[in-house]
């Protein structure tokens, strides 16, 4: 899901907790990093790209953990919780 519409959700109420979680696949030695973020539902969303790759959502990747922090307090969160996969 977008910035926008995650902030949406967080307003409502519908989001419950972030999660910061190293990307999958990406290579190098340094790990890289993605937000997830629990709904109420019980069903975890990504944030993704603003724009379209090739007609697909892409999944926001970043490159350091306070980048990361920065999307989730973006969203409405002043918390969130980093998990290294």
């Amino acid at each position: 899901m977008r910035l926008d519409q995650l902030r949406l959700l967080f307003e409502a109420g519908d989001l419950l907790a972030a999660e910061i979680v190293t990307a999958p696949l990406e290579p190098g030695p340094v790990p890289r990093w993605c937000c997830q973020f629990r709904r109420r539902n019980g069903a975890r969303v990504s944030l993704d790209l603003n724009r379209k790759h090739q007609g697909a959502d892409q999944v926001r990747i970043f490159n350091s953990l306070d980048a990361a922090f920065s999307a989730c307090r973006a969203v409405g969160f002043q918390a969130a919780t980093i998990t290294e996969r």
